[in-house]
């Protein structure tokens, strides 16, 4: 492998470990577009696994004692598992350039969530009818890209929660996606060894970034932090956009 690959693996990975250690999530909507642009939509999935079940796993035992009563979450995870089987089928059968026209898509639509800053708020009662389309389209995208953030981190936003037990229904989300979609990811033959020890290998840059985001959260104004962020995956989308056209 040459030494690019690993420079961009490294700094993507870094970066959205700086991400997550600023705001307690952001790792895929960072690093997987800065992934996808370099190495392709499902190389980039498979190295982003461990990083997933470790950082969320991690989260929900620093968060365990603010565990929410959140009726909606069952069937939001349970219905994004059955929207991630299909994503990975779309994964494995749909060409190149339309993944990745579909991240920069996704990627722009989360960039317009950002900056809006839609003030929806749902009732537990209406949660519980909108939890599984949210869970079956958002388990849809995280197959097909590995980001679902637009739809279910917006769906969970809406249902007000602190952010102590917001952090943990959120993390509680991702780790049964990351562990389900790895399961599909190695069936599909997209998950091999090899991008299991990049993998492993991704959580160095990720442990060296957390740190650091977590220092700037502290000097960065949380309106400064997004403009950096929202700059960053701009570039990455008008990336992607052309990778996906072919420009």
């Amino acid at each position: 492998m040459s030494l690019e690959f690993f420079l961009v693996v490294f700094l993507a990975l870094g970066l959205g470990g700086v991400v997550k250690g600023a705001i307690g999530l952001g790792l895929p909507i960072v690093s997987i577009p800065v992934l996808a642009a370099f190495l392709g939509v499902p190389h980039a999935l498979a190295v982003i696994m461990v990083p997933l079940v470790v950082t969320n796993a991690w989260q929900i035992r620093q968060y365990r004692a603010e565990r929410p009563d959140a009726p909606f979450l069952v069937p939001l995870v349970v219905s994004g598992l059955v929207g991630i089987v299909l994503g990975t089928w779309a994964l494995t059968t749909l060409p190149v350039d339309v993944l990745s026209l579909t991240l920069a898509s996704i990627v722009t639509l989360y960039i317009a969530t950002i900056l809006l800053k839609p003030s929806v708020t749902l009732s537990p009662r209406a949660g519980l009818r909108i939890a599984p389309v949210a869970g079956l389209v958002g388990g849809a995208l995280q197959g097909a890209t590995g980001i679902s953030a637009p739809v279910t981190v917006t769906f969970i936003h809406a249902m007000r929660l602190t952010r102590g037990p917001f952090i943990f229904a959120v993390s509680v989300m991702f780790l049964a996606f990351a562990l389900v979609q790895a399961v599909a990811l190695a069936v599909a033959g997209v998950l091999t060894p090899v991008r299991l020890v990049e993998g492993v290998l991704a959580l160095v840059p990720i442990a060296l970034g957390m740190p650091l985001g977590n220092a700037l959260a502290r000097r960065l104004s949380r309106r400064a932090f997004e403009r950096l962020i929202v700059a960053i995956l701009a570039v990455m989308a008008l990336r992607l956009f052309q990778t996906g056209l072919g420009l």
